[in-house]
C-alpha cells in the first residue's frame, strides 16, 4: 500500500467502514473516502397488473420490486422488467416512451398529468398499469 492511502480493513460500528491511516497528514482525504461510503436505503413498490398482462407475470395479480429510495417511475419500471421482460414492449415503445394506449398510475393519479416517467415514486407506493381495452 502506498504511504498516504487509506483502505478499509473492517466494519466498525453501524456497519460503517473503518479506514487505516498510513500517513496521518492525509487524515482528510480518509475522512472524505469515509463520507463517500454510504448505505443505500431501497424501498419496495407495488405494482398492479391488469388481466390481459399477467401472463407475463406468472398470472399474479400483483408484483412488488425493490429498488433505491428515491427513484422515479422510469427506474421503477426498470426494475419490474428486468423480473419480468415480457412487460417492457407492452408497457414502452422502443423508444422508451409511454405507449399511447398505456396508462398508469400512482396511487391514483395518472402520471401523465404528474411528470411522466420522471414521476416520483414515494416509499410503499401502488403503480397501476392500465392498458386500454377495444373491442365490438
Amino acid at each position: 500500500m502506498r504511504e498516504g492511502r487509506c483502505r478499509p480493513h473492517g466494519w466498525g460500528a453501524n456497519n460503517e467502514t473503518e479506514f487505516e491511516i498510513k500517513n496521518p497528514e492525509n487524515a482528510e482525504n480518509c475522512a472524505y473516502e469515509k463520507s463517500q461510503t454510504r448505505e443505500i436505503m431501497l424501498m419496495q413498490v407495488f405494482f398492479k397488473i391488469p388481466g390481459p398482462l399477467r401472463e407475463f407475470t406468472g398470472n399474479q395479480s400483483a408484483v412488488r420490486v425493490e429498488v433505491e429510495a428515491g427513484a422515479n417511475l422510469l427506474q421503477v419500471l426498470q426494475a419490474l422488467f428486468v423480473q419480468y421482460p415480457g412487460l417492457r414492449d407492452r408497457v414502452l415503445t422502443e423508444a422508451g416512451e409511454t405507449r399511447r394506449h398505456v396508462n398508469i398510475f400512482v396511487a391514483n393519479e395518472n402520471v401523465r398529468y404528474m411528470g411522466g416517467l420522471a414521476t416520483a415514486i414515494p416509499a410503499g407506493a401502488e403503480v397501476s398499469i392500465v392498458p386500454a381495452i377495444s373491442g365490438g
